[in-house]
This record gives C-alpha cells, sequence and structure tokens, in this order.
C-alpha cells in the first residue's frame, strides 16, 4: 500500500496530521523542544493566553486519582505581551502550525486577544476557552459558573469573537452539561468553524486524614483516561447534529484512543496529560495512526471520521 495521507483540514486550519495537543498540557511548545521536533504536531496549541499574567492559583494544584488526575491550575500563563515576545518566535523559527488558546473576563477581551494574535501573526487557528472549571471561587459560587453552561452566552461570546478575526475559532466547550449537543450548536450559530470537546470534568478529592480538600481550589478538573468514554460519547453527540469539525480530546493515550474518537465524528483529536507521562506521547499518536492505516488499506485518514459501524 502507498503511504496514507494524514493530511486533514480542522474548520479553515490544514494540519499535515489530525493530532495537536491540549491546551495546558504543552506549555508553549519549547519546554518539549528536546524530546521531539514539535514541529512534526498538526499544530501546537499552547497554553491559554490571557491579557495580562496570570499567577494562577495557589498551590496545591493537581491530585493523582485512579486513571487519571486533578488539576486547579487555574489557567496560569505569561500574558499575550510576553507570549509575542519571547514565545512565538520560537514556534515560528519550527515553522509549527499554531492553535492559540485564548481566555478573557468578557466577550470583549476574547475580542481584543483575537485581534491582537490575528494582527502580530500570533496564531493560525483560536480555540476559546469558554469551560476552564478552575478559574472561579467554589466556595461562594452558586449557579452555573461557565460561559459554556449557558448555549445563549455561548452564542454570545462566538459572534463577539467571530466579528473579531478571521481566523478560524474554535470554541472549548465543557462536558459538565445536561446536553453537550445544545452548547455545540450554539457554537455553531454564533460562527464557530469548530467545537473542541471536551475540557475536563469537574471533581474533588479529600484527604480523609485531614479531612481537607487536596486542591486549595476545592474542586478541580479531572482529566486522563478515566474520562475517556465520556468524551467519545459527547463528541458522537454533537458530531451528529453539527454541519462544521469536531476536534475531540480527554484521555488520549494511545492510537487506539484516538482513533475511537475519528470514528465517533472527530476530524482531529488532541493529546492531554499523556505528555506529561510521555513526552512524546503525540507523536505516537500520529505513527501509531499511520500504522493503523496502513494494516486496514486506509488511503486517507479523514474516511475514518464518523465511520462508526453500528451493525
Amino acid at each position: 500500500m502507498t503511504e496514507p495521507s494524514l493530511h486533514i483540514n480542522l474548520g479553515g486550519l490544514a494540519m499535515k496530521n489530525p493530532v495537536t495537543v491540549a491546551s495546558g498540557t504543552f506549555g508553549y511548545g519549547s519546554e518539549y523542544g528536546h524530546y521531539f521536533d514539535v514541529s512534526l504536531l498538526g499544530a501546537v496549541t499552547v497554553k491559554s493566553l490571557s491579557l495580562k499574567p496570570r499567577p494562577g492559583n495557589r498551590p496545591p494544584r493537581i491530585s493523582e486519582t485512579p486513571a487519571g488526575m486533578l488539576n486547579a491550575i487555574g489557567l496560569q500563563n505569561v500574558g499575550i505581551d510576553v507570549y509575542l515576545k519571547e514565545k512565538l518566535p520560537y514556534l515560528r523559527e519550527k515553522n509549527c502550525t499554531i492553535i492559540a488558546n485564548i481566555y478573557g473576563y468578557s466577550p470583549e477581551e476574547y475580542a481584543e486577544l483575537a485581534q491582537r494574535l490575528e494582527k502580530e501573526g500570533g496564531a493560525d487557528a483560536l480555540e476559546a476557552n469558554l469551560s476552564c472549571p478552575n478559574v472561579h471561587d467554589a466556595k461562594n459560587t452558586c449557579g452555573p459558573a461557565l460561559v459554556a453552561q449557558s448555549p445563549q452566552r455561548v452564542k454570545e461570546y462566538t459572534e463577539t469573537i467571530r466579528a473579531a478575526t478571521s481566523l478560524p475559532l474554535y470554541i472549548k466547550l465543557s462536558p459538565n452539561v445536561a446536553d453537550i449537543r445544545e452548547p455545540a450548536l450554539a457554537a455553531q450559530e454564533g460562527g464557530a468553524d469548530a467545537v473542541a470537546l471536551i475540557n475536563t470534568l469537574l471533581g474533588m478529592n479529600i484527604d480523609v486524614e485531614t479531612r481537607k480538600p487536596c486542591l486549595s481550589n476545592i474542586v478541580g478538573g479531572l482529566s486522563g483516561p478515566a474520562i475517556r468514554p465520556v468524551a467519545v460519547k459527547m463528541v458522537w453527540d454533537a458530531a451528529r447534529v453539527l454541519n462544521i469539525p469536531v476536534l475531540g480530546m480527554g484521555g488520549i493515550y494511545t492510537a487506539d484512543d484516538a482513533i475511537q474518537f475519528l470514528l465517533a465524528g472527530a476530524t482531529a483529536v488532541a493529546v492531554g496529560c499523556a505528555s506529561f507521562r510521555r513526552p512524546d506521547a503525540a507523536l505516537q499518536v500520529i505513527r501509531g495512526m499511520r500504522d493503523y492505516c496502513i494494516r486496514h488499506g486506509i488511503e486517507d485518514i479523514q474516511k475514518l471520521t464518523g465511520a462508526l459501524r453500528l451493525q
């Protein structure tokens, strides 16, 4: 068989293969550069960027769980100015395709970030994080704390960001909802070019000896293999009602994990906390997907998207 094509198009972004990394798990790319050539990734998704630097939550911010981990980092980042001056040059020098994850306190802040990143060449696509569970006060917050939990707000934020940029726009949504299709459709109606599913699941871990939460933020985001079945199911739900692509993520450690997401309807995937365990995990996923295509006689990996056999 000839070499299979791994090229895909994610809502207007051409990628050499369908694998990126999940925001917050890969720094700004250079942190992993001495482990492997990061330009081999379909795209590098950088840590969430805000207008001003964020220190994040106070420690402890990570807690191990069965088949996963809880984190409450709180979107610690260097801010857009430092990113553009100090982090971006490495990625451009390596000729990486860049997806910039952005976070703001209002639609206008998201729009400003989008405008600056486009104007200053800081990204090839944008992933708007409307779903981080670690930036609110768990002791005092009542009701929906995430923009992504309100379809109306998802649409409003998406429309504002969309009006500010011509870059491909992906909306990162939360699994902490009753029906993922509602916010996914709202993002599509607001002008998104794709949705990113899923962010972490809300969870807690308690130290029974001290009777205190293991995280200073009390709650955190659960990631790792434990959440993969939930993520695959939500990708399946969303893909069946959307006319835009899905970027799937959540517990991907192997090529087989990634292919599950494609079969469920994802066009591309993101490898997250697997990179903590094995820095080149995303590269191994790419190689495994290629081998899968060869083994099954698949000439173009795009043929796997939505190819789930129900009978």
